[in-house]
């Protein structure tokens, strides 16, 4: 989804045009992917969307500094006001180094993380995909925050290999898969070199294992097909730390629509594209993710070790190990999260390339129960296309806030993508998010 400056042009004059190119295109072999592609320069928000885009994050060390230089403050209470700074959407967000995030289709969560002797502190924990390549065979890197304001660079802790000697004589990778086969040394290049697709990574840590898991998802072209999503499987990884080096385990097709319900696109059995993660509080992991070539979202449970589905494809129970929800309703990005209140919340966006749509949320009381459609979560102007984001994350602080966090995509400069952090609260049992151009984390 890429973003611009300008205020772009209204639906009406947009309807004619895009039937047209669409048709033209679609005529000429090219995906609808490549439609959206095209129109994703046009824009849709409202100018006050950007109003931070040459802003940079964090800057109050450098506003406290004015202020003491300026009014000599001296006064403790003073000082805490200056550096108090707000979350400013659309802003470029440097780490701790001063260089520019690279954590895009990422998670943020709390989770223990090892100290140097160590002992494990809880901190906010920052995956995703560092975009510094561009669109293909992305690195995985990972930040920790002790206050949700300032990263701590941990590395890129998975990476995408650049040859297949590299496996054989790069140490960080001879480390790793040293005790691999020279066939099994080729499917990992297969499945992870800088032509594959490497997106949306998520991370959990394993209390009974005391080790971090790593999902993605893991495509690329075939022999039948050049198109980059057609291996369409969920890549899983695992370490002793958030930091890394994450070990590549394999990557999986994952739950099939029974027999006895209507397959939205039955060519092609468990696919697994747009993924995240859930932890429940009792430990059980699921995972959620788009199928069925995006046209039907699924939640499936995982296995005590977080490495795979609790039950194989071809044995697995509707509804006590996986569920479709609203099968052909054509949504990917989705993120799967608990209330406070106790329910289940499913929220996702549809499928138009890098150009910005509606949210949806589903919720249910129970995750494997029924599930109703409680429509788009944002409200006010742009709210029809989630103020110019797409979903990935949402979180809860310590303090007890609720964040929901999308991606402003670019995709003539993948890197210089923006984070869109933005306060969600709850109207009863209804997810409510509303843009708001600067705030204070509580």
């Amino acid at each position: 989804m890429k973003h611009c400056n300008k205020k772009g042009k209204r639906k009406a004059k947009l309807i004619g045009l895009a039937a047209c190119v669409a048709a033209t295109v679609t005529l000429s072999g090219c995906s609808l992917y490549d439609i959206a592609d095209l129109f994703s320069g046009l824009g849709k928000g409202s100018e006050a969307l950007y109003a931070n885009e040459n802003q940079q994050m964090p800057t109050e060390v450098a506003e406290a500094q004015t202020g003491s230089m300026d009014n000599n403050i001296t006064d403790e209470a003073e000082q805490k006001e200056i550096t108090e700074i707000a979350i400013l959407p659309g802003a470029s967000w440097l780490d701790t180094d001063g260089n520019v995030i690279q954590a895009h289709g990422g998670q943020i969560q709390l989770m223990p993380v090892p100290g140097e002797n160590g002992v494990k502190t809880e901190k906010y924990v920052w995956v995703g995909e560092d975009k510094s390549s561009g669109h293909l065979g992305n690195d995985v890197a990972v930040y920790t925050s002790d206050d949700l304001y300032h990263w701590e660079f941990q590395g890129d802790v998975f990476r995408a290999v650049e040859s297949r000697e590299q496996l054989d004589e790069d140490s960080y990778f001879h480390e790793l898969y040293q005790d691999h086969t020279s066939d099994e040394l080729n499917e990992i290049y297969n499945c992870i070199n800088k032509n594959t697709v490497i997106e949306r990574p998520k991370l959990l840590y394993n209390h009974k294992n005391d080790n971090y898991v790593l999902w993605f998802h893991s495509d690329d072209s075939t022999e039948k097909n050049t198109y980059k999503y057609d291996v369409g499987m969920a890549g899983v990884a695992v370490s002793d730390s958030p930091a890394g080096p994450f070990k590549f385990l394999g990557r999986y097709r994952l739950s099939q629509c029974p027999d006895e319900q209507i397959d939205c696109f039955p060519f092609s059995k468990g696919e697994a594209r747009d993924m995240n993660l859930f932890q429940d509080e009792d430990g059980t992991a699921y995972v959620t993710y788009t199928s069925e070539n995006n046209k039907t979202l699924y939640i499936s449970k995982l296995n005590e070790d977080y490495t795979y589905l609790s039950t194989d494809p071809e044995k697995a129970v509707y509804k006590e190990d996986f569920i479709r929800i609203f099968p052909g309703a054509m949504r990917e990005a989705p993120v799967l999260f608990k209330g406070d209140n106790g329910r289940y919340y499913l929220m996702s966006s549809s499928t138009t390339g890098w150009m910005s749509n509606q949210a949806r949320v589903w919720s249910a009381d129970e995750i494997f129960g029924d599930w109703q459609n409680d429509g788009n979560p944002c409200v006010g102007t742009d709210a029809d296309i989630t103020f110019d984001t797409q979903s990935t994350c949402v979180f809860q602080t310590k303090e007890g806030q609720w964040i929901y966090y999308g991606d402003r995509w670019n995709s003539t400069d993948l890197a210089d993508s923006r984070y869109i952090w933005l306060p969600l609260n709850f109207d009863g049992n209804r997810v409510v998010i509303k843009w708001e151009s600067d705030f204070v984390l509580k």
